[in-house]
């Protein structure tokens, strides 16, 4: 084979391959393009379902439920009760006394948690199947000590054992992640649900820098 013909054969192999080194760059941004065409449908599905908290809470992972249909015969109302705790104890309380007024009690609670709106802000709903409907924001704080600004929280509810009149019964807890210095890491780490016996002796209260409590009180 002379030289001029293999220079033609080098060309050609390089114009194949630069052929097909641009095919696979259009593949590529034309996956990218489908990805990013989906991504937004998921995004603009997430804010028209955030409008309604009813649809909302239907498509949130994060809602407990309670039976709490014992309690019609016996009562007369409940008051939602929130407390915020520390490391050195109890800091605030809020009662949402409104929820239910003037209703019979409802056979079943639903308590929500979403944080699109802000990092440090979770927006919590709560509903029953008397269609009530409640909303209100808790403030979150950043994890003491790690290194960067983190606001981990994650709820663990409370298994209802007995319910009871005239006291708090706590329903979930809402806790900050703690700073491992020894492990450089955050941690959450106890119990997957909670009674308040076991809450007594529960590492999540020992090490958790900042929690809320929430809970119900049902009246005679």
């Amino acid at each position: 084979m002379n030289k001029n013909a293999r220079l033609c054969r080098f060309a050609l192999q390089r114009t194949i391959i630069t052929a097909l080194l641009a095919l696979v760059a259009v593949l590529i941004v034309f996956i990218i393009l489908i990805g990013h065409k989906q991504d937004t449908k998921k995004v603009a599905k997430t804010s028209k379902a955030s409008k309604d908290s009813v649809e909302a809470m239907k498509q949130n992972d994060d809602v407990l439920t309670y039976d709490i249909s014992s309690m019609q015969d016996v009562t007369s109302g409940l008051t939602i009760v929130i407390r915020e705790y520390n490391q050195q104890g109890m800091t605030d309380e809020k009662s949402l006394p409104e929820f239910g007024e003037g209703n019979t009690i409802p056979k079943s609670l639903s308590i929500g948690f979403s944080r699109k709106q802000s990092d440090s802000i979770v927006t919590v709903t709560l509903r029953s199947d008397h269609q009530d409907s409640s909303q209100w924001n808790l403030i979150l704080k950043p994890v003491p000590d790690a290194p960067q600004t983190l606001y981990l929280y994650e709820k663990i509810p409370y298994r209802l054992s007995s319910l009871s009149i005239d006291t708090f019964i706590p329903l979930v807890l809402y806790g900050s992640f703690w700073w491992d210095s020894d492990y450089k890491m955050c941690r959450f780490c106890g119990e997957t649900e909670l009674t308040e016996e076991e809450a007594k002796a529960s590492g999540y209260f020992e090490n958790s820098p900042h929690y809320y409590i929430i809970g119900a009180i049902f009246h005679k």
